[in-house]
């Protein structure tokens, strides 16, 4: 890009002086000054007030975000709402309904571990077969311990689950905002 050279400015603005002076010595001339001046504030009022105009229309339109955002904070929540049905399910089958009397397949698992370890340690004192009675009160053991380790499971799901609500809430706090400013929006467009 070229600059302009100094004395070529220099011979532009002495020209812009002298054509003013020369107008400015008649009445007519003075007259040509303020009627263009006039119309030049017009144009550049008029140019001024249609770009605000333009401005005030973009901001006032609803922007395709809002939908977008709307519509993915949906999904969102339809995502988080099959998850937290899927982690909060019951078990379905016949071990599962013998748990669903009281709600507590943990409290089950425990009642029955116990109740195998107590056969064991009757057997025992029995000498029908203690070999038997030492597998059963290993399995016994291990059933225990297994116990304890879905009732943790199910303490962390729970948990889990919980959070998921927590999430969905915030989720939802979120989406009414956007519905909200979307209503604002449309309130403001003209009709």
């Amino acid at each position: 890009m070229t600059q302009p050279s100094p004395v070529h400015t220099h011979d532009t603005d002495e020209e812009y002086r002298a054509i003013e002076a020369a107008l400015l010595e008649s009445a007519r001339g003075r007259w040509f000054l303020a009627e263009h001046g006039r119309r030049a504030r017009r144009l550049d009022s008029a140019l001024l007030e249609d770009a605000i105009g333009r401005l005030q229309t973009s901001l006032r339109q609803p922007p395709a975000l809002l939908d977008q955002l709307q519509s993915e904070l949906q999904e969102l929540k339809s995502q988080i709402t099959a998850l937290r049905s899927e982690l909060t399910a019951r078990p379905r089958g016949p071990l599962a309904s013998a748990a669903a009397e009281d709600g507590s397949a943990p409290h089950h698992i425990l009642k029955t571990a116990e109740e195998l370890h107590e056969i064991a340690w009757s057997l025992q004192a029995n000498p029908f077969d203690p070999q038997g009675c030492e597998q059963i009160a290993r399995n016994a053991a291990h059933l225990y311990t297994l116990s304890q380790h879905q009732a943790a499971h199910s303490g962390r799901t729970l948990a889990i689950a919980q959070a998921l609500e927590a999430a969905m809430a915030r989720v939802d706090a979120v989406l009414e905002t956007v519905q909200y400013e979307r209503k604002i929006d449309s309130a403001r467009l003209p009709a």
